[in-house]
C-alpha cells in the first residue's frame, strides 16, 4: 500500500502532527509525506500548458508529486484550519491539481487519469463554531476528486486552544480507527 500524505501545518510538532502520528501508528505500507510549507510548489498561473499536454509548465516539486499521485493507493490530507479552510501553502499546492482537471475536461484522456484511490482528512482547529466544516470540506473534496480519491472519513481535533490534539483521546482514537479502515479499503484495490 502506498500512501501520500499532504501535510499542511507550519509546525513540525504541533496539533496536526500529533493527530497524523496517531493515524500513522496503524497505517500499513509505504508513506510519502509532502510538507506543503517546505516544498517548492508555486501556484497555478493559468498558462494553459495542461490544456494541451500532461503535467505543468512550472518545474518545481509538484512535477514528481504528479507521478506519485498517479500510482498511490491512498491520500491523507492533514491540515490545521486557517481562515476556515486548509493552510495557504496547501491551497497553493491544490491549485496545481488543475492539470488533472484539464486532463478530464479539456483533453479528455482517460489513459492519463490517476489510479482510483481512497483518502482521509485530518483537521485541527483552535476553536469550534457552527458550520465550521463547510468550507474546508468543500475545498478538500474538490482536491480529492481531482486526484481520483474517495474520502472515506474525516477526523477533527477541535478546540486545540484549550485541548491539545495530543490529549484529545476521542480524536486520536478516531484517527487510529480511520487508519485501519483506510488499510482495509486499500487492500481491496
Amino acid at each position: 500500500m502506498k500512501t501520500l500524505i499532504l501535510y499542511g501545518s507550519p509546525k513540525a510538532d504541533g496539533h496536526t502532527k500529533h493527530l497524523l502520528d496517531a493515524m500513522l501508528s496503524k497505517l500499513h505500507g509505504e508513506v510519502k509525506i509532502v510538507d506543503c510549507y517546505h516544498a517548492d510548489i508555486a501556484p497555478c498561473i493559468d498558462c494553459g500548458y495542461c490544456h494541451k499536454r500532461r503535467g505543468c509548465s512550472i518545474k518545481d516539486d509538484m512535477i514528481p508529486l504528479y507521478d506519485y499521485i498517479d500510482v498511490c493507493d491512498a491520500v491523507i490530507i492533514a491540515t490545521p484550519m486557517h481562515f476556515g479552510t486548509v493552510s495557504a501553502p496547501m491551497y497553493t499546492m491544490f491549485t496545481r491539481l488543475q492539470s488533472y482537471w484539464s486532463n478530464s475536461f479539456i483533453r479528455k484522456n482517460k489513459a492519463e487519469k490517476p489510479k482510483r484511490k481512497y483518502g482521509a482528512l485530518l483537521v485541527t482547529s483552535g476553536n469550534r463554531w457552527m458550520n465550521m466544516e463547510l468550507l474546508i470540506e468543500g475545498v478538500t473534496r474538490f482536491a480529492f476528486e481531482h486526484m481520483e480519491t474517495e474520502c472515506i472519513g474525516t477526523v477533527y481535533a477541535k478546540k486545540t486552544d484549550t485541548l491539545p490534539a495530543a490529549e484529545n483521546k476521542p480524536a486520536l482514537m478516531r484517527a487510529r480507527q480511520l487508519s485501519l479502515l483506510l488499510n482495509e479499503f486499500c487492500e481491496k484495490i
